[in-house]
């Protein structure tokens, strides 16, 4: 596994362009420095605010995972539907 960053010769993006086709991820980072202003206003300590802050991020890793699974799946559905038209689609019924 590659863990290096790629680097990039173009100019940054702000994160409202990166996160314009990801609203919920935009919207889940947004709650997590609305959580880490809170727990500053409330006087937590540097302590418990790492706390908070490497427990919403790993839930986050979550979500971007799932999100990213099921695009995979879907684009890999769509690939093969296109590829075989006629197969027929296994789906579990309700």
């Amino acid at each position: 596994m590659n863990d290096e960053l790629h680097k990039s010769n173009q100019a940054p993006r702000s994160l409202d362009e990166r996160f314009a086709k990801r609203p919920h991820t935009y919207r889940r980072l947004q709650e997590i420095a609305d959580l880490m202003d809170q727990a500053v206003a409330h006087g937590a300590t540097a302590d418990e605010a790492e706390e908070i802050a490497l427990e919403q991020i790993q839930k986050l890793g979550g979500e971007l995972l799932r999100d990213w699974a099921q695009a995979s799946h879907d684009k890999a559905l769509d690939q093969v539907r296109s590829e075989h038209p006629k197969s027929s689609k296994h789906i579990k019924k309700k």
